[in-house]
């Protein structure tokens, strides 16, 4: 027997998001927008994809929301043509939804028009604070020679083998 539980909880966000709505075939909030591509069995609901929608999902050109045991998962896939995984591309949806999805279940698809990363996306960060903001100037970090750290790092490595090859005898060796 299944326990109920009140709608209210079915809301997985922890910090919950914006507050989205549907017009005819558009899915808009403030600042973000999709349109409805494929919506299979009538699947997508707006207080179920406003409960489960992330901000991390926003960096994806097509959002696909399946249904399965009467919960609602999204999944983001992007467009062929960028040169990201294989498996995250929408040409990739039919093996997505045979292997990973309930057979015949309902689902949608939601296409980004405008992709871009969320706030808090640790590989954005990353790529801002490497490449600084400078005009005209020339970076001041000088390239290594890839052939020189290669002799450096087996240098070290040798020498750490060594040392660690004579602190982990309990016994001396004698010689003739």
């Amino acid at each position: 027997m299944r326990k109920e539980i009140a709608p209210e909880l079915y809301n997985y966000n922890k910090f919950p998001g914006p507050e989205f709505h549907l017009h005819g075939d558009k899915v808009e909030t403030e600042g973000i927008a999709f349109s409805l591509v494929e919506n299979i069995k009538d699947a997508f609901d707006v207080t179920a994809f406003n409960q489960r929608f992330s901000e991390v999902l926003t960096k994806f050109d097509y959002i696909v929301g399946d249904w399965s045991n009467e919960q609602l998962r999204l999944r983001g896939f992007y467009k062929d043509d960028r040169t990201e995984e294989k498996l995250e591309k929408i040409s990739r949806l039919q093996d997505y939804l045979l292997e990973y999805c309930s057979y015949g279940c309902a689902y949608f698809v939601l296409s980004n028009e405008a992709p871009k990363r969320a706030s808090f996306d640790k590989k954005m960060r990353k790529k801002e604070e490497e490449t600084p903001s400078r005009k005209g100037k020339k970076p001041t970090q000088t390239k290594r020679k890839p052939n020189a750290d290669k002799k450096n790092r087996r240098r070290q490595k040798d020498q750490h083998s060594q040392k660690e090859d004579k602190g982990q005898r309990h016994f001396v060796i004698r010689q003739k």
